[in-house]
């Protein structure tokens, strides 16, 4: 089962309609104030949606650091304990390679799957060295 435990959130305008992406990592957009769905493996995070705001210019709360679900693609399978970090549609995978951002480690499991949802422990981008 997954769960969250906040600990640190912002606070951003969506740039577009953004109900179907809770969970997903978001990125800053390049006008000021406002939110994107990370779109490129290079894409900084900021952190996971947390709510669905429906319309451009709405809240988007996003999580900087704490315990999240997480929407994961799991086509290379995700372990407990794995690092995590975004892939070009938003969502989290394992990483593995040298120089890959990561923003969270997984606290569980996912299997040969894309949309599942699991629980991840988030904190600011860095830089994986392998």
């Amino acid at each position: 089962m997954a769960t969250e435990q906040s600990f640190v959130e912002v606070s951003y305008q969506a740039n577009a309609d953004l109900s179907a992406k809770q969970y997903f990592l978001m990125k800053r957009h390049t006008t000021a104030g406002q939110c994107a769905i990370v779109a490129a493996t290079t894409d900084i995070p900021i952190g996971p949606l947390q709510n669905k705001p429906a319309a451009a210019g709405r809240a988007a709360s996003i999580m900087l650091l704490g315990r999240s679900k997480l929407e994961v693609e799991a086509t290379t399978d995700i372990a407990i304990g794995d690092k995590l970090g975004p892939d070009a549609n938003g969502r989290s995978i394992k990483k593995t390679a040298n120089n890959d951002i990561v923003n969270a480690i997984a606290e569980a499991a996912a299997t040969s799957a894309t949309g599942d949802i699991i629980t991840g422990t988030v904190f600011p981008p860095v830089w994986f060295g392998a």
